[in-house]
């Protein structure tokens, strides 16, 4: 079983802890829980999606953070799919919108004005502060007026993603990283959840993914992709690209399908 998009392939933005990622069509057949909330927005045709059990075939859906996407049939939908932290601040309001559900359907004529600007940056590379400006727009039309504007981060928690950046995975400890920005673990944990919306691990395991993406594209192999990026072993990378992408590594990576764009602002 594997989540793959069709030959037409998929454009990816992303950032850390959120992504976009545009495709004509995509396929889902391999079951995933995403640490992330997740919106699908439908340019053209309805698409299939089963959650926790429940089937819909609609245009657009809001899917809570780890619940299980069994199936997504998109085919030649031109479907946006958001990746987004709930915990951040800015993307709080969907926690609301959730309630205790796993999936919302969402009225698609909210997000009429956006999809122009989706199929653009679907066939043509888009500036990175145009797709933040989508994504807080396609926000603030699930979330209305309970959306917040992003909060300056705090410069111990920039210090702290600068080192998390530069650390693999498997030598990433909590207690490090507090005591070289001297606060306790329990406080470094407390502040960087606030501020980011994910976990010191959760963040870790998100860059050990786009570690693995730059050094594949060095021409390693995917296992030593997966050594060199701190990962265990192949499984364990397999795992974490499932939780970020919906797909295995061979897939997430493949540049016949994906088109990656740095979104991460200054």
């Amino acid at each position: 079983m594997s989540a793959l998009p069709t030959p037409q392939g998929v454009t990816i933005y992303y950032w850390p802890c959120s992504l976009v990622l545009l495709a004509p069509s995509l396929l889902l057949d391999r079951p995933t829980s995403p640490l992330c909330a997740t919106v699908r927005i439908s340019c053209t045709r309805p698409y299939l999606i089963e959650v926790d059990g429940e089937v819909l075939t609609t245009r657009a859906t809001l899917v809570a953070p780890k619940a299980g996407r069994k199936r997504v049939a998109a085919l030649n939908s031109d479907i946006a799919l958001f990746y987004l932290p709930v915990n951040a601040p800015e993307n709080q309001g969907l926690k609301t919108v959730l309630g205790d559900r796993s999936v919302v359907e969402l009225d698609i004529a909210g997000f009429e004005p956006y999809l122009p600007r989706i199929l653009a940056a679907m066939h043509d590379a888009a500036e990175p502060q145009e797709i933040h400006n989508l994504v807080r727009a396609v926000v603030a039309t699930i979330v209305g007026e309970q959306a917040l504007a992003p909060r300056r981060q705090d410069p111990r928690v920039t210090e702290a993603c600068r080192i998390l950046d530069a650390t693999p995975l498997c030598d990433v400890r909590l207690a490090d990283v507090a005591r070289q920005l001297c606060l306790s673990p329990g406080r470094l944990r407390e502040l960087f959840r606030a501020q980011t919306g994910f976990t010191i691990s959760e963040y870790a395991r998100w860059r050990g993914v786009w570690r693995a993406v730059l050094l594949w594209k060095r021409g390693l192999t995917l296992t030593e992709v997966a050594v060199e990026a701190g990962f265990h072993d192949l499984a364990h990378a397999d795992r974490a690209f499932n939780e970020v992408f919906g797909m295995n590594p061979s897939s997430a990576i493949d540049p016949r399908f994906v088109r990656l764009v740095n979104c991460e602002l200054p």
